[in-house]
């Protein structure tokens, strides 16, 4: 190869290197993206209906009744990770009577709502429309700041661990009486929040 021939292909293949940077940056931009201004009367809307929600007698007893039997003996994140879509313990947490409910409201808004998730007091899961990414929902903001009794929202959009759709999470505190007892989780699709 030529001295010429190399500087010509050190130039082509540098393009292309920047080329793939800048697709790389876009798609991160894609990826993860800061709740504006026009989606954000749309969140708060949801917001409201998440704490009705997490207000209905069915849910507040599913997550006593939860609570008093403890998560599944043994489960972990781990070992959650393990379990397929059709093992019995995820059909019967999508299956159970809140799983349903949460099913109703989801298919009632599915352009809007791409997955609700239940969870009891010690962050295990009670039911679900399909199944999340983690059994143990401890240590991350949706879960502790709605425990800690606030309305919590993510404050940009990525994809959700397990369903990979773009989103917005927002989750309510479920109580009994002014104790809280459990959290409500609604992953809300971007794309229909503007």
């Amino acid at each position: 190869m030529t001295y010429g021939a190399l500087v010509q292909w050190i130039r082509r293949s540098a393009i292309q290197a920047m080329a793939c940077c800048f697709a790389l940056a876009g798609a991160g931009a894609v990826l993860a993206a800061d709740v504006t201004a026009k989606m954000q009367p749309r969140i708060d809307a949801y917001k409201k209906q998440a704490v009705a929600w997490a207000a209905d007698p069915l849910i507040v007893k599913a997550v006593k009744d939860s609570n008093a039997a403890g998560p599944v003996p043994m489960m972990g994140n781990a070992k959650w990770r393990d379990l397929k879509e059709s093992d019995p313990i995820v059909k019967g947490l999508v299956d159970n009577a809140p799983g349903q409910l949460m099913t109703k409201w989801m298919n009632a808004d599915a352009k809007g709502i791409n997955k609700i998730v239940l969870s009891g007091d010690k962050s295990h899961r009670v039911g679900f429309t399909s199944m999340p990414a983690i059994y143990i929902g401890k240590g991350k903001p949706n879960f502790d700041e709605a425990f800690g009794g606030k309305v919590w929202q993510q404050g940009e959009s990525k994809p959700d661990p397990s369903t990979n759709i773009d989103t917005v999470q927002i989750a309510a505190p479920v109580k009994d009486g002014n104790t809280v007892i459990g959290v409500l989780l609604v992953s809300l699709t971007a794309a229909n929040l503007p």
